[in-house]
């Protein structure tokens, strides 16, 4: 139906002339948000990928360190006695001193790896150095057991077979046995040998603390761009809303108000049902519940963040203390367990903070690999594990997996455990009390042995 025009009709804005450039300018906004939105993922997957690359780097660089050492211990300990107390041939350090020799941690090995990672030549430069070192080391190492070899033969087993012990000079071979086991000892503690020992974890500490220095410079970066885009990306989608309920209202004022009054011109002489014009307001709100969405799955990743343990990456002990309120009125049986890393400062002490980082993350995956899901880091050296809908039974078998794990792995972690079959006999908090005096009094037992 046309209307006719008149001079009053001319006045004002039409509705093609609002809503096309409207449709246009949140065409564009929305093209920015979803720009931005990708863009903060690719950062955001840049970043995950930095701190993943960091510890794979440092994780290679400290096991030269590991490694270098063992192979140290070990053939130290057969060059310093190398028969056992029955007369034979202690082949107990040769047999340990064999199966690190087969892992794919040797100086070289490291380094070639680290030629492909993308870590600075300084980085690489130190790392060379510690192989070099290393490298030193085991030809010592080898050296000194072929000395030992000519004075008490190895036997022919495997995997002794496999160590590549060289071949003695001849003047070496000239000497007495008294003055080959002398100058075995003196390979492997030698000042040379024990400044290239010192300059392997010098050096590989040295690089791991550059990687990681520029990784955090590389992730403060990323993490400040992100936040950039974050902030872009607010503006758009609150320029998004505040264009549509300006929309809304100059609609209302030049459409919707005077199609009612139009309406009472109609025969049936009946009032518009005026909620049928705020379809718009319909379309406003489900445009927000989309931008809502969005924000509320950022604001998962932060609360994940904020919940999450970074150097370990168990729940942290808020999300513990979380679980707690929400299993107290659960009804269903639960087992509580805490547990004590043992000797965390003397590894601080004595092997650096680094280690005791290391040692708190080794402890981390026992913990988890046996108790499930909901494994927390309850403080500095402390953890803690809730157990729902379990039996004594299944409580025991994975306080033996714990066990089995925890001596497989060579780390020591005192424990304490408390069950029930119905939490709403006792309280969650009865049960940490009851599960911390049992840790305390295994940690008090681990302490007096050892």
């Amino acid at each position: 139906m046309k209307i006719k025009k008149n001079s009053e009709s001319g006045k004002g804005i039409s509705v093609h002339a609002l809503v096309l450039p409207l449709v246009i300018v949140l065409a564009v906004l929305h093209v920015a948000i979803i720009g931005l939105f990708f863009s903060i993922s690719k950062e955001s997957n840049r970043l995950s990928s930095i701190m993943r690359n960091a510890g794979t780097y440092t994780q290679d660089a400290s096991s030269l360190i590991g490694g270098s050492s063992l192979l140290s211990e070990t053939a130290s300990s057969f060059v310093l006695m190398p028969l056992a107390e029955t007369g034979e041939v202690n082949v107990g350090p040769l047999m340990a001193y064999a199966q690190e020799l087969a892992v794919d941690r040797r100086g070289d090995q490291v380094m070639a790896r680290f030629q492909e990672y993308d870590v600075s030549e300084e980085a690489k430069a130190l790392l060379a150095q510690a192989a070099d070192s290393a490298n030193f080391m085991m030809e010592s190492q080898l050296h000194a057991i072929a000395l030992v070899n000519d004075v008490y033969p190895i036997p022919h087993i495997p995997p002794l077979t496999a160590i590549p012990l060289p071949e003695l000079t001849a003047e070496e071979m000239a000497m007495k046995d008294m003055q080959k086991l002398s100058a075995a000892r003196g390979l492997v503690l030698g000042t040379e040998y024990g400044l290239s020992k010192q300059n392997v974890s010098q050096m590989s500490g040295a690089c791991v603390a550059m990687i990681q220095q520029q990784a955090a410079q590389e992730s403060a970066r990323t993490a400040q761009h992100v936040g950039v885009l974050r902030a872009m990306m607010w503006v758009s989608t609150m320029s998004v809303v505040v264009i549509l309920i300006c929309a809304f209202i100059t609609l209302y004022l030049k459409v919707t108000r005077p199609l009612g009054r139009f309406e009472k011109l109609i025969p049936q002489d009946e009032p518009l049902d005026e909620k049928r014009g705020f379809r718009e307001v319909r379309l406003v709100a489900r445009a927000y519940n989309g931008v809502l969405k969005r924000r509320n799955d950022l604001d998962q990743i932060l609360r994940s963040a904020a919940e999450t343990d970074a150097l370990t990456n168990l729940p942290n002990r808020y999300r513990f203390e979380q679980c707690v309120v929400e299993s107290q009125g659960s009804g269903c049986s639960m087992a509580v367990a805490l547990f004590d890393v043992n000797y965390l400062k003397r590894t601080n002490d004595t092997e650096g903070h680094l280690a005791g980082d290391e040692l708190l993350r080794h402890a981390a995956d026992c913990i988890a690999a046996c108790f499930g899901e909901n494994c927390f880091r309850y403080g500095g050296d402390e953890f803690a594990a809730i157990v729902t809908d379990c039996t004594r039974n299944d409580i025991d078998e994975m306080i033996r997996k714990f066990e089995k794990k925890e001596e497989q792995e060579n780390v020591s972690i005192s424990m304490g455990c408390a069950y029930t079959d119905d939490i709403s006999k006792t309280t969650v908090q009865n049960l940490l009390e009851e599960a911390d005096r049992n840790m305390y009094a295994q940690k008090m037992i681990i302490h007096e042995q050892g």
